[in-house]
């Protein structure tokens, strides 16, 4: 009987410990920092400086404030389990480039910034944890430089 006892104990004791192991941070469980929005008039670099930081703190309202709401990727970037917000545990060694005219042809309408960066998730649904490289799309909308969509491109 003792034995019994001291099994239960044991499972009890070891239980919470297995539901807080593996991630830990992703989803619903991760502590969210909040960080400072891009400044009024920001360059498009100090937009992506900012959405990255807001990216490492998972404060995905302050993300939200550097996009450009009807960009086709908005929802994916901020919902569901695959965001980044949601999803990445770690990301480090970022590097910001300097903007390039995009498409538009108009450095003072749209530019695209390529980021170097390193990151982990808890899930593997964007692709293998590691060093990464992209380009943001930032268009000027009412004044203000907004990321508008990001990839390989």
């Amino acid at each position: 009987m003792r034995s019994i006892r001291l099994l239960f104990a044991l499972t009890l004791v070891i239980s919470p410990v297995g539901l807080v192991a593996g991630c830990g941070t992703c989803g619903e469980d991760v502590e969210v920092q909040r960080v400072a929005p891009s400044p009024e008039g920001a360059s498009p670099v100090e937009v992506v400086r900012a959405y990255f930081q807001a990216l490492a703190a998972h404060d995905k309202e302050t993300g939200q404030l550097m996009w450009d709401h009807r960009s086709p990727q908005y929802e994916a970037e901020f919902g569901g389990v695959a965001s980044p917000f949601a999803n990445w545990t770690s990301l480090t060694d970022v590097k910001i480039g300097q903007p390039e005219p995009e498409t538009c042809g108009d450095v003072e309408r749209c530019v695209r910034v390529k980021v170097n960066y390193t990151f982990e998730q808890c899930e593997f649904y964007t692709g293998d944890d590691g060093a990464y490289g992209e380009r943001f799309f930032l268009d000027r909308i009412d004044g203000r430089w907004l990321i508008n969509g990001h990839g390989q491109g």
